[in-house]
């Protein structure tokens, strides 16, 4: 019925839309056109292929492929499906659809290089033509001697021939294209250069004498240094640093001692060879960690940037070596010149070196270490006005930054993980979980042994709403309600340039202005997935009735309604009725009480197995005993399940179970009442008396006190609170928390939690005293009864008044007057035997006793505690000390 119903509405609004026509304009063509179409719906039994579905999942295999670097299958599978687009018809969808049916982990096994054997073959042009088929077919290949070398020396006859003396063989006489290709080929040997210069090769030898000449020696037979000239010097260095070998310098940068710069002091030397040396130490951190393999993405794209900035480098390098090979105009060779021409480009790849170091030099490095000391090398070079290296070192962070960030965009607008990623921060749970927990248990934030996010430091403040992003999406999509919002445009990267300085500033610090960038980035996915969530959940899931329902039920906000449903519960309790904790007759008495509720079929009660251990004699006599056992369940949809967690919902039964053990002990002192001690016929004094009738309004006040607390200073303003705070929720996150936070606070206003655990058992103990005092008062009016019987018997004196039979009846119904007489007295007290004023004078030291343990402990865990709470215990216990000073 209910899809029959669904399906009449949505055609109604179909044809309003498409024909202009309303059941109010025109009813008559209304009902046709709503009948015809009907008809038509119901009869057609093989629906169309969602298009849309099946465009989806391309895109989403384009997306995919991608992700897992690609990039070749994905053009193809893009330029295919623009090339689709041109030349579809009705059946595309199906016909594509069929073959997505078909696919077999496409990501896995698909190759590019099968897409050749789509293409035609080319059309047969026949052999090639080679010299060998026509020599063949004019007959050359038999006349051998025509192709002999004829000798046209004087000395000969005409007439003889004879071989070359090269020994050139048939296979050397091969004619073919093959071999007249390799003949023009160029080998190696080809591009020596013979120098007949002897002399400029004499005094190209005489200046690289020094690097395998001795050191010489002083008179004294010490060691000197190798004098070098300073030209010989700097192209040692800049071999150096374009990591060559040389002699001046290892790989590693270190200088030789053994040469020394000519006239110039060794100090001076030393100075000019550290600084070169410092240089090639830092750039060779570099190239050995360049020819290092990686296997993880974020770490591979780390080590392609710093080898393309080694590449620039090494450019800029050989463009100043060609300053002194290739001389244009006068140039001054200078070692000092040289440091100072490569220095601004050494600075920025010092600092990139330091960071390498800082990475090999870390035990345990986690994969997006080096984003963070990127990120921090940027932040600092900023700071420190060094315009160079910050646009340096924020330019590589932003585009290694890129990768991890597809990881992210791919959870944030798919709600998907890639496989096997141990880098990115979120996870998901291996083993099959219901849908109703999926929001909470399903997908976690990764974190370290010592409970670290595993995400980098300028992540950790948007990793929640990132997380949130993706479940919001996962849920959308096992709702059906999810719409990929994603474009094919990609999202314009983030660059270090002037557009980028001058939007956020040129003070704007580089931390600031990456989050700023990034927050907006990501409220860009974040808004569209939140918002449609959370208008589902109270649209189509109705979140505001059922919160509303759950107040009914569990914190009983219509009186009248929940004292129907105790009020049955109770008289079954007082009649000692085996069968009070049938769960059929709960849960229909549940329906009768909260049928206003919506859906009020969804609830159900049942009794735990521990309150069937009690005797009802003994559930009877405490609340502690049956009551917390009684359980009721509204059932809700799995989607609802999200806000609604499991630890709410048991919040919700403590604050039933406490308020039912009030209505326990009110019901108890309200129903029966004594009609008339004089028209009774007792003997009981008028001190015991105004003792029983004095802790009967200690308890009636105290019971009073405590449900105005509960209703006015609690249940009131934090309904009231909660409802104000959904409506300014802006997303699910804050709806969740906002529910979270009014049912923690319910339990810490009533005194439910574990903090106050000693106050809560004294309230339960004031209220086992209260059904005491009255079993204690029916007792002793009953034993004073019989008593007069008997002397009435013994005196042979009128018989006994009738009304005097009875003494208790209900303040609202004096039908059920008798049901207490005709039940076992035993059951109502243990300590029966006593006398009732000694009881009363035990429950009045009891009740005192409790009364001022409470007071002073609401009143102590008021000032020690700092929570929102602490007042209104304070005011609690002010308004349940008036029972103290009026007995004082």
């Amino acid at each position: 019925m209910a899809f029959a119903a669904t399906l009449g509405a949505l055609t109604e609004e179909l044809i309003q839309v498409i024909t202009s026509t309303s059941s109010q304009s025109d009813p008559n063509r209304f009902n046709v056109l709503k009948e015809s179409s009907l008809r038509k719906l119901r009869q057609h039994n093989y629906l169309r292929t969602n298009q849309f579905e099946v465009e989806e999942k391309l895109n989403g295999f384009e997306e995919h492929f991608r992700v897992v670097n690609q990039d070749g299958l994905a053009d193809a599978l893009r330029e295919r499906l623009d090339a689709l687009e041109h030349n579809s018809n009705k059946w595309t969808p199906d016909i594509l659809h069929l073959l997505l049916q078909l696919e077999d982990q496409p990501v896995q096994k698909s190759k590019l290089t099968d897409l050749d054997l789509l293409k035609e073959p080319d059309e047969d042009i026949g052999p090639p033509l080679k010299w060998d088929d026509i020599a063949k077919e004019e007959g050359w290949d038999q006349e051998r001697d025509l192709w002999k070398n004829v000798n046209f020396e004087g000395g000969g006859s005409d007439d003889d021939d004879f071989e070359s003396a090269s020994g050139l063989s048939s296979e050397a006489e091969n004619t073919s294209l093959s071999s007249i290709e390799a003949r023009y080929q160029k080998s190696p040997a080809d591009f020596l250069v013979e120098s007949r210069d002897e002399n400029r090769l004499n005094q190209v030898r005489e200046a690289q004498l020094w690097r395998n000449a001795a050191a010489p020696k002083d008179a004294a037979g010490k060691s000197l240094k190798i004098s070098i000239p300073e030209s010989h010097i700097v192209r040692e260095a800049l071999f150096m640093l374009n990591g060559l070998e040389n002699t001046l310098f290892d790989m590693q940068g270190a200088p030789s001692l053994h040469y020394q710069l000519k006239n110039t002091s060794w100090e001076v030397c030393k100075a000019l060879l550290g600084s070169f040396g410092e240089a090639g130490r830092q750039l060779s951190v570099l190239r050995e960690y360049a020819k290092t393999t990686q296997s993880v993405p974020l770490l591979q794209v780390f080590r392609e940037a710093v080898e393309k900035r080694l590449r620039s480098f090494d450019r800029e390098i050989s463009n100043l070596q060609a300053q002194y090979v290739d001389i244009e105009q006068d140039v001054v060779v200078s070692l000092a010149r040289v440091l100072d021409d490569v220095k601004p480009h050494l600075q920025p790849l010092a600092c990139l070196s330091d960071i390498v170091q800082r990475l090999k030099q870390s035990k345990y490095p986690r994969p997006f270490y080096y984003l963070e000391l990127l990120f921090d090398a940027a932040s600092v070079s900023q700071l420190e006005g060094n315009d160079v290296v910050y646009e340096f070192v924020a330019t590589l962070f932003l585009e290694c930054f890129q990768v991890y960030l597809r990881s992210i965009r791919l959870w944030m607008e798919s709600g998907e993980l890639i496989d096997e990623d141990k880098t990115f921060f979120i996870s998901s749970s291996s083993s099959q979980i219901p849908k109703s927990q999926v929001w909470r248990d399903q997908f976690t934030l990764r974190k370290t042994s010592d409970g670290i996010l595993y995400a980098p430091r300028f992540l950790q403040p948007a990793s929640s709403k990132i997380l949130m992003t993706g479940k919001s999406v996962v849920i959308l999509k096992l709702l059906g309600k999810y719409q990929s919002t994603s474009t094919f445009i990609p999202d314009p990267p983030l660059e270090v340039d002037g557009d980028f300085a001058s939007r956020y500033g040129v003070f704007a610090p580089f931390s600031e202005v990456f989050n700023h960038a990034f927050e907006q980035w990501m409220e860009r996915k974040h808004h569209a997935a939140s918002t449609t969530l959370q208008r589902t959940l109270y649209d189509s899931c109705s979140l505001w009735s059922v919160l509303n329902a759950l107040q009914h039920v569990y914190l009983m906000s219509d009186g009248s309604r929940s004292n129907m449903f105790t009020s049955s519960i109770f008289n079954n309790i007082d009649l000692l009725s085996a069968n009070w904790h049938d769960r059929f007759n709960l849960t229909s008495l549940a329906h009768e009480a909260f049928g206003n509720v919506t859906n009020a079929h969804r609830i159900s009660v049942s009794v735990l197995p521990d309150g069937l251990a009690d005797t009802v004699t003994e559930i009877r006599r405490s609340v502690r005993k049956g009551l917390p056992s009684v359980k009721i369940t509204y059932r809700l949809s799995w989607p609802l399940r999200i806000v609604l967690s499991d630890e709410s919902l048991a919040q919700y039964q403590a604050v039933f179970t406490f308020l039912l053990q009030l209505r326990r002990a009110s019901s108890v002192l309200h129903r029966y009442r004594l009609v008339s001690d004089t028209v009774a016929g007792t003997s009981i004094t008028s001190s015991e008396q105004a003792l029983y009738y004095g802790l009967r309004s200690k308890f009636l006040l105290f019971c009073n006190t405590l449900q105005s607390y509960l209703s006015t200073l609690v249940l009131g303003p934090l309904t009231a609170q909660l409802h104000k705070s959904l409506l300014e929720a802006n997303d699910v996150s804050d709806t969740i928390a906002s529910h979270d936070m009014f049912t923690k606070q319910v339990i810490n206003e009533m005194c439910l939690g574990s903090k106050l655990d000693p106050i809560r058992q004294g309230i339960l103990d004031m209220f086992d005293l209260a059904i005491k005092l009255q079993d204690a008062r029916q007792l002793e009016s009953e034993r004073e009864q019989e008593e007069a019987q008997e002397l009435s018997r013994l005196s042979v004196m009128s018989s006994p008044r009738k009304q005097g039979s009875q003494r208790y009846m209900k303040s609202d119904d004096e039908e059920d007057e008798t049901f207490l007489l005709e039940q076992d007295r035993s059951s109502m007290m243990e300590d029966r035997e006593k006398a009732f004023a000694e009881i009363l004078v035990e429950i009045r030291a009891d009740s005192d006793r409790q009364l001022k343990f409470i007071c002073s402990g609401l009143r102590g865990v008021a000032r020690a505690s700092g929570e929102s709470a602490a007042g209104k215990w304070d005011t609690l216990a002010e308004m349940l000390e008036v029972g103290i000073q009026e007995r004082k």
